[in-house]
């Protein structure tokens, strides 16, 4: 599968790309993945060195209980850290459902919207639109920061998942001439059993013929399904990590999203021996 960028192709017919995460918040749920923004493109640069194809820079925790913070803070703290990036040639995305944030974000050099809101907003297809930008769309019920408080029971969380997607593609290129990427949207208001469902879902979402990003490292639904609660500060979080997103590959994911590169690129590489 060949990822178009505005200046960058970036070729996963063959392996497995990953988006390494670098989070310049207060109050991320994983505590070392906070960094300030002035350390921040040195942590980034030495993900890329790892092994990390793109690198996701956020600021708005999407935690229930997070701070909140106005856009403004938000470009403030995102945009060094990604125009530094872009003068390396390195592949940036950000991380936001907010729109004017993209908007004023995008001029540093961005290449790509990871929009958790599942980009139902209109104001967000007119900034991709206008800096040529493709947009990652997950699926969630709600809002960010209020997802917990909506009605998280499923008739059918495969089939609500796929068609949620599926619109939304068809909504985002229609009105924007950009590529849409996918995520399911694994822990956000969603059951230990829910995720296992997406996870062995996959492989229709595949269908949809869109770059499939998954996004589950040392999320707290890991912690649930090792019996641990829900924490996100338990040690074996990132095995856990590591073998779910293991099994998700092989299930047809494109982009693995995670906070530790090392680990990640060492098992992709074994992982995609089989493609």
């Amino acid at each position: 599968m060949l990822l178009q960028f505005r200046n960058q192709t970036l070729d996963l017919s063959q392996r497995t790309g990953i988006m390494g995460i670098v989070n310049v918040s207060d109050d991320s749920p994983i505590a070392f993945s906070r960094v300030r923004s002035d350390k921040a493109i040195a942590r980034a640069i030495k993900m890329r060195q790892d092994g990390a194809d793109i690198i996701d820079i956020g600021a708005h925790s999407t935690a229930t209980k997070a701070y909140s913070i106005s856009p403004e803070e938000e470009v403030s703290r995102i945009y060094p850290v990604v125009q530094a990036l872009a003068k390396e040639g390195i592949i940036t995305s950000v991380d936001t459902w907010t729109p004017s944030v993209a908007k004023n974000v995008a001029p540093a050099g961005l290449h790509l919207i990871n929009d958790v809101s599942g980009a139902q907003d209109l104001e967000m297809h007119k900034v991709a639109k206008e800096f040529s930008l493709p947009i990652c769309i997950m699926h969630m019920r709600g809002l960010p920061k209020l997802h917990r408080e909506v009605n998280q029971e499923y008739d059918d969380i495969e089939n609500e998942v796929f068609d949620f997607l599926r619109a939304s593609i068809i909504s985002f290129e229609n009105n924007t001439g950009q590529q849409a990427w996918i995520d399911p949207g694994f822990g956000f208001g969603k059951s230990a059993g829910d995720n296992l469902t997406l996870l062995k879902g996959l492989p229709r979402l595949r269908t949809l013929d869109r770059p499939i990003l998954v996004s589950a490292s040392r999320k707290g639904f890991l912690s649930e399904l090792m019996m641990q609660g829900d924490s996100q500060d338990t040690e074996e979080l990132l095995s856990a990590t590591l073998a779910f997103n293991a099994l998700a590959v092989l299930k047809g994911a494109n982009i693995i999203r995670v906070h530790d590169v090392p680990a990640a690129h060492a098992m992709i590489s074994i992982i995609d021996t089989e493609k």
